[in-house]
């Protein structure tokens, strides 16, 4: 079986990815964070988010941005070629509590994302062995950064 789908080695995020809408206030949320991105970068940045748990289909993402479109939330800020660009809109900034044009800070770590990514390492840690070289290679890069980023 290949290890990122079987259950899950912690549940990361808790709560806030299982209920109903999630998805809907995660785009808005990184619309507000990161500012105008293609549908294509909203995906990138949720599976950057999970720390690589959780890539959303495009099935999924594209119909909800045009349901956040006809909402009057989002709006293609501009079009390059035939990526379009989404970005939030005042009522879009309203509906997730921001005023004024201002981003959100990035959210702080917790304790409780710490204790997940302490899991998340020890379940690679544990299935090394069944981990497909091209994943190796990523995990080893982004273990790289880190220790550069505490050095």
């Amino acid at each position: 079986m290949d290890w990122r789908r079987g259950p899950m080695p912690h549940d990361f995020i808790g709560w806030f990815w299982r209920r109903r809408g999630a998805l809907r206030d995660i785009v808005l949320y990184i619309l507000a964070f990161k500012g105008e991105l293609t549908g294509a970068q909203i995906i990138d940045e949720i599976e950057r988010w999970s720390f690589g748990f959780w890539r959303p289909s495009p099935g999924s993402i594209y119909p909800l941005l045009d349901d956040l479109e006809e909402e009057g939330l989002v709006k293609i800020s501009r079009v390059d070629g035939v990526k379009k660009y989404y970005s939030l809109t005042e009522e879009g900034r309203r509906a997730i509590g921001l005023m004024g044009g201002i981003n959100p800070p990035p959210p702080p770590p917790s304790p409780f994302s710490i204790d997940e990514f302490i899991s998340a390492a020890r379940y690679i840690i544990d299935n090394w062995d069944k981990i497909p070289q091209e994943d190796k290679e990523k995990i080893r890069k982004i273990l790289n950064d880190l220790i550069k980023a505490v050095s």
